[in-house]
């Protein structure tokens, strides 16, 4: 494993993100999907700020890492709660929500600022809610159903990639994080950690069932924010 720390040399440029970032040469080709988690967090392992949005706690240097990391992708995965919450809109990649109850809303900003010049977003969900899913919905998106009452991941990533997409770009938020960590279907976790204490809040991961493996594949700072790259083990079988 390689592990690289800022020496000084300058600071991380957009080419450097692509180099130190590159996706597997499988997911370019779209021969295999790899899913890699960009999160944020404090030192004390909070990922929101006072008023809720990671983007209070991060740093100029995460938010260009975010920024080089969403261009890059075939799709940004995303709990609908958190697309909610960080108030999502549009972006270059489609962004795929991940929603076992439908709770959705057309004056979200994701569907009230789609124009025709938009990926169109995809709603991965269960079997039971895509059944009872308003007509607004079906307008402004594609809904995946991918398990009969629980979202069933390892069947939604192959949805994806069967679309075309398999570089997957999630922004979690911790409970989808942690179910992909559950579903032995995260390869990766790109986790910057800036200088602030928060206190309370929302921490990085729910409550685990059994141990994860992993280890760290790359090591960076810059301006006093850590950033860290974590790949886990594949599944025993896999």
């Amino acid at each position: 494993m390689e592990i690289v720390a800022d020496t000084g040399t300058g600071p991380i440029t957009d080419v450097d993100v692509r180099r130190l970032y590159a996706w597997p040469e499988a997911a370019v080709t779209g021969a295999a999907t790899w899913v890699r988690c960009n999160m944020v967090m404090s030192l004390d392992g909070v990922i929101a700020g006072p008023d809720g949005q990671s983007a209070s706690i991060a740093t100029p240097i995460d938010k260009q890492v975010f920024l080089a990391l969403r261009r890059d992708c075939d799709v940004i995965l995303v709990g609908a709660g958190t697309a909610r919450t960080e108030g999502y809109r549009p972006a270059a990649a489609p962004i795929a929500l991940v929603t076992r109850t439908l709770d959705l809303h057309l004056d979200m900003p994701l569907f009230a600022q789609a124009t025709d010049a938009t990926p169109r977003t995809l709603v991965i969900t269960t079997d039971e809610a895509a059944a009872a899913a308003p007509a607004w919905l079906l307008d402004a998106a594609d809904l995946l159903p991918c398990g009969a009452s629980e979202v069933d991941l390892p069947r939604a990533l192959a949805e994806l990639r069967r679309r075309g997409m398999a570089r997957v770009h999630c922004e979690g938020g911790p409970a989808l994080m942690t179910s992909l960590i559950a579903d032995h279907v995260l390869d990766e976790l790109l986790l910057t950690v800036t200088p602030v204490l928060i206190g309370a809040g929302p921490r990085l991961v729910h409550e685990l069932i059994g141990a994860a493996d992993a280890a760290f594949t790359q090591v960076l700072t810059e301006d006093g924010t850590l950033l860290l790259r974590v790949a886990f083990a594949p599944a025993v079988g896999s």
